[in-house]
């Protein structure tokens, strides 16, 4: 369960002096931040205090009182209960995603777009939509039109980073990393009034809450404030819409870009028809053209190798 509150200055620094024992490293944009009995309280230089764990509820009911404006009260969300909170769709959010995920040749992307609510409208006549109903001429023209009307970050890990990466993080892991990274580069290009409008950040869910939050605790610098997962995102709100198209059109790039060396435009997905690729690709400059074209964890690796020797 996560619970916000608007306190006072006054009201926040007597929280702080009272978690004094239980404080612990701060996170970007807030006063003070700890844990105790579950629940982990974050005060952020806005003013709203967020309460997070099984005990949030009886942890900021002690602070509830006449100088107190609650905000949000949400219970998490996991894989199993995509619901979110009333009106959500009309939330000013931090939308996430990513894309290349599931095709072995390519970079992973993770995109994130800030979205306020009086900008939906705009968003929505773009024709702004779930990628995967998009053809990849219309997620090229939008992908522009996008980034010219929001504020966005890009994160592109390619093949050669994430061979690296895979090698330390499993492949979660690597995505955790990419999403919470992208998350803070976008928060650090907004404005103070824009983070004090943002009121949640929805992940298009690719692993158990739980789950994330495990590899999260591996990040130097974790994002926690307000995170919302669900699976299909991006039908949920227009924010993790703009972030697939952004993401898939710069994944789309890098299959031209990673493939111009060679002569050729990379084929996306992992099924036999990629096997095939690869194969031919390795007959002609060797293995270690995976190194920097392809995701050499997945199977298509060992396939392609096999049809190349054969």
């Amino acid at each position: 369960m996560s619970i916000t509150l608007k306190l006072p200055d006054k009201q926040r620094q007597k929280m702080k002096s009272y978690y004094q024992d239980y404080l612990v490293d701060a996170v970007p944009y807030s006063d003070f931040r700890a844990k105790i009995n579950g629940t982990t309280i974050t005060a952020y230089t806005s003013g709203k205090v967020l309460f997070q764990g099984k005990q949030a509820e009886k942890e900021a009911q002690q602070w509830e009182n006449i100088s107190a404006t609650p905000i949000q009260k949400a219970v998490a969300k996991n894989a199993s209960d995509d619901s979110l909170p009333q009106r959500f769709s009309e939330w000013t959010i931090i939308g996430n995603d990513e894309v290349g995920n599931g095709s072995y040749f390519g970079a992973l992307t993770v995109a994130s777009c800030y979205l306020p609510k009086e900008k939906q409208a705009l968003i929505r006549e773009l024709g702004v939509k779930d990628s995967k109903l998009l053809s990849d001429t219309q997620i090229r023209d939008l992908a522009w039109q996008i980034k010219a009307t929001i504020p966005y970050a890009l994160t592109i890990c390619n093949p050669s980073d994430y061979n690296r990466g895979v090698a330390k993080l499993n492949a979660n892991g690597i995505k955790v990393s990419l999403h919470n990274f992208t998350i803070q580069k976008l928060l650090r290009d907004l404005s103070e009034e824009q983070k004090n409008k943002l009121q949640g950040t929805l992940i298009d869910q690719f692993t158990p809450e739980a789950n994330y939050y495990k590899h999260l605790k591996n990040e130097h610098n974790p994002y926690t404030d307000q995170l919302y997962f669900v699976k299909k995102g991006e039908s949920h709100h227009l924010a993790v819409a703009c972030a697939s198209i952004i993401a898939r059109d710069a994944f789309l790039e890098s299959l031209e870009v990673l493939g111009e060396p060679y002569g050729v435009v990379l084929p996306s997905g992992a099924n036999q028809t990629v096997d095939q690729f690869a194969a031919r690709l390795i007959k002609q400059y060797g293995v270690e053209v995976l190194d920097v074209t392809a995701k050499k964890h997945f199977k298509n690796t060992e396939k392609a190798m096999k049809i190349a020797g054969d």
